[in-house]
Order: C-alpha cells, then sequence, then structure tokens
C-alpha cells in the first residue's frame, strides 16, 4: 500500500471525481440538455450582439467615458444599439426556439413542430393584453398613438425563465398528445409537412388553453412573480450578509439559465441606486471616502462576481484548448466582450448555464468573493464608490475610478481573479475529463 501523502488539490479532485458521475447525470437529463443545446444553438447571435455593444459604448457618449472613443462614429452609435437589441435584447426568443426544436428531436417528433408549439406558448405566457404603443414627444409627454404592439420587455434574459417553462410545457403536452393518438390524421397520401401541420392542431389548442389560462385568467407574470419572491428576502439593508445572500441569488438564477443580475437587481436597485446618490452628496460635502455612510452601491458586484468567475473560465478555456479544440475559438470571441462586463457568450456560449460541473464553484466563488469585496470595502481596503460609472466599465478601471481614485477597488478584483483561478480548477478539470470523454467515445 502506497504510504505517499497526498496534496491537498490530490484531495480535493478525489472529491469532485466522486460527484462527476452526478454531474454528468444531470447533464444528460432531456430537459437540461435541450436547455443547453438550445443556449449554444442561440450562441452566434448573442456573440454578434456582444460585438456590437462593445463598439456602440466605444463610439457614443456616456458609453465607457463621457465623450466617445471613437467620435467619427457617433452618427451609427443608435444602428449599433440596434443590432444589440436585436440579439442580445431577445435573446430569450432565439432561446426558445431553439430550445424547443432540440426538446423535440430529443422527444422524437418534428423540431419544427416542436419550435413553433414553443414560441407559441412563449408567447401566450408574455401577454395578457395587446398594449397601444407609446410615442415620446418634444416636450417630455407621452402620446399613445393608437397603434398596438407587444412590449419586449421579457424577451431578453429576464425571459428566459418563462421560455423554460414554456417549452417545458409546450414539448410534453405534444409528446402526450402523440404518444396518446389524440391528433388529426390525414391519409399518408399527404406530404408530410401539410400532415405535421394538421396534426399539431390539437396539441396547439391544449398548449393555448394552459398558457392562456395562466397569464390572462390566473393573472401570472412569471419574471415579476419570481421579483416578488424576493423582495422580503433581500431587504434594503447595507450589510454583508444581506448582500452575500443576493449574490448567492443572482449566482443560483444564472445557473438555471435566468438573468441573476435582473431579477435580483429589480429589487435592490431602488435601494442602491439611493445609496450612491447618499454617498456622492456626503463626498460633495467633504466627507472622507472612508467614512461615506454606505457600502453597498450598484457597481460593487463588478469588482468580485465575473472576474472571479466568467474571467478564470475563460483562461481555463485556452489552457483546454489542446484536448477540446473548440474551445479556444469560443474563449477568442468571449475575452473582448468579458472585459466590459458583457459575459452571456460565457454563460451560454460554453455553455456555463446548467453545467453540473460548474455549478458549485460559479455560485461558490460569486458568494465568496461578492462577501469578500464587501468586507474589504466596509473596513477602507476598497474605497467606498460614489461615483456611479457606467456598468460596462473595465472592472479595474471601474474599482478605481468610482471611488476617486481607489488602489485597492483594483488589485481586489485581481484578488478575487486569483480566488476564482482556484476554486474552480478541480471542478474545471472533471468538466475537462468528462468533454473529453464525449469527444472519444460519442455514442455513450
Amino acid at each position: 500500500m502506497s504510504t505517499e501523502k497526498k496534496s491537498l488539490m490530490d484531495s480535493i479532485m478525489e472529491k469532485v471525481d466522486v460527484i462527476a458521475g452526478p454531474m454528468t447525470k444531470f447533464g444528460q437529463i432531456p430537459f437540461v440538455s435541450a436547455i443547453v443545446n438550445g443556449m449554444v444553438a442561440a450562441l452566434p447571435v448573442t456573440m454578434v450582439g456582444s460585438i456590437f455593444l462593445v463598439i456602440f459604448l466605444l463610439c457614443s457618449d456616456g458609453g465607457l467615458t463621457e465623450t466617445a472613443l471613437i467620435p467619427f462614429m457617433k452618427p451609427w452609435a443608435g444602428d449599433l444599439a440596434l443590432v444589440n437589441s436585436l440579439s442580445m435584447g431577445i435573446m430569450a426568443v432565439y432561446i426558445i426556439i431553439a430550445f424547443g426544436a432540440e426538446y423535440a428531436e430529443i422527444k422524437g417528433f418534428s423540431k419544427t413542430t416542436g419550435a413553433v408549439g414553443a414560441f407559441f406558448a412563449f408567447m401566450l405566457l408574455n401577454y395578457n393584453a395587446v398594449a397601444p404603443l407609446a410615442t415620446t414627444l418634444a416636450d417630455g409627454t407621452v402620446q399613445l398613438t393608437g397603434e398596438s404592439g407587444f412590449a419586449s420587455t421579457y424577451w431578453g434574459g429576464a425571459g428566459l425563465i418563462t421560455a423554460m417553462i414554456a417549452g417545458a410545457i409546450a414539448i410534453n403536452v405534444i409528446n402526450l398528445c402523440y404518444k396518446h393518438n389524440i391528433v388529426i390524421k390525414l391519409p399518408d397520401s399527404v406530404p408530410p409537412a401539410i400532415a405535421n401541420s394538421f396534426s399539431a392542431i390539437i396539441p396547439y389548442f391544449f398548449i393555448t388553453l394552459i398558457c392562456w389560462g395562466i397569464r390572462t385568467l390566473a393573472g401570472i407574470n412569471i419574471p415579476e412573480l419570481v421579483g416578488q419572491m424576493l423582495l422580503p428576502v433581500l431587504g434594503a439593508a447595507d450589510n454583508v450578509f444581506v448582500y452575500s445572500l443576493q449574490q448567492f441569488l443572482s449566482a443560483l438564477l444564472w445557473m438555471c439559465g435566468l438573468h441573476g443580475d435582473n431579477i435580483t437587481g429589480a429589487v435592490c436597485n431602488v435601494f442602491t441606486n439611493q445609496w450612491i446618490a447618499d454617498n456622492n452628496t456626503a463626498f460633495m460635502a467633504n466627507t472622507a471616502v472612508a467614512n461615506l455612510p454606505h457600502t453597498w452601491t450598484p457597481n460593487l458586484c463588478r469588482l468580485s462576481q465575473w472576474v472571479s468567475t466568467c474571467w478564470p473560465m475563460i483562461i481555463y478555456m485556452f489552457m483546454s484548448s489542446k484536448k477540446l479544440p473548440h474551445l479556444k475559438p469560443l474563449a477568442t470571441i468571449c475575452v473582448p466582450p468579458a472585459i466590459f462586463c458583457i459575459i452571456e457568450p460565457v454563460m451560454f456560449g460554453l455553455p456555463v448555464v446548467m453545467n453540473g460541473f460548474l455549478l458549485v464553484p460559479f455560485i461558490l466563488t460569486h458568494t465568496l468573493c461578492g462577501a469578500l469585496t464587501y468586507w474589504l470595502t466596509d473596513i477602507g481596503f476598497v474605497g467606498k464608490m460614489y461615483m456611479n460609472l457606467p456598468w460596462a466599465t473595465p472592472s479595474p478601471v471601474l474599482g478605481y475610478l468610482a471611488a476617486g481614485g481607489s488602489i485597492g477597488g483594483a488589485v481586489v478584483v485581481f484578488i478575487n481573479l486569483a480566488i476564482g483561478m482556484v476554486i474552480f480548477y478541480p471542478f474545471w478539470k472533471a468538466y475537462e475529463k468528462a468533454e473529453v470523454a464525449k469527444l472519444e467515445n460519442p455514442e455513450a
């Protein structure tokens, strides 16, 4: 028997290997597999949108700096923003269509039927009325035009939970109807496209009853319901415990495929925006940065959350590219957006979302580094923020400038990066091992 002493990392790797089996099985659940594949299918749209968003930030006043860094492109800033709005801004639309198709294929029926049915369910769960379109006049008043349209509030990251529920309802209803022959059957001589179309009528009718009943009859707005559930949990308390809880919930929601920042932010931004205003007022009244009233400000999370999670994963993607060649081009594309805190390409491209191997380190790192950053700010190592810089400001620059020149604000970013690298390592190696096994034995 070997008496060689194991290193701490070897011991951790052994523990991770023990749970690798359940992690793999989680990823093989049909619903989870379909979600992941749907997000990967929507990746090109997300990538293009993130690139245009970065360009927009560089050529618009107030994007990253008060005046545009690329001034000659300012006339096209609005057009560049439109591309982002029509890509990342409505990513839930692309994901629900791809998710529906992937889930239908797993269940064994037409991908087209699944995609259309899932999208139809998504629309039914989003709306209980058609709203009149509004136009803002030159004097600032809002005038209803008399035309009607659909608000796209929940077509982006905030709508992913609705997309998942819609897809689960639609595909399982269709599958149930097909399994029990609750369909309109046409003669075999009818072209398949037409036959599939008629066979979907009854399943679509049941989908309508369920989703229309949830949103219109019951009046349940799913994203708003999530926010209401979080409100009593995330009370207006500026302390490390509530802040850490918010970071934990945000990470948990992200791993479920939901835009954790948007959902928890809907609750927290109400008071954090007031708190940074209070800090600014106090600073202008000659209060020292260390004595400003509030630690928790809107951009505090930018010093920890993505630099400790997505940045390490991008680094590991490059390091694993010899064994998994597809990771190098993905990582290369993810780098520029990630510098500016645009992390959707990583979250939905790798994907991190619904990834059993990365769930534990993502939530752990997100929460731990968030708590550390709050504490370091509270004790004065990181300056308290009193300037509300644009959210896409690179994290080290944000940490330094938002507190009027805080060296600690820049340093903490790299401390969090190092912590993330250590925590993610054993889990990433287990993920890499599983992905290599898939390549070597794709039928397994």
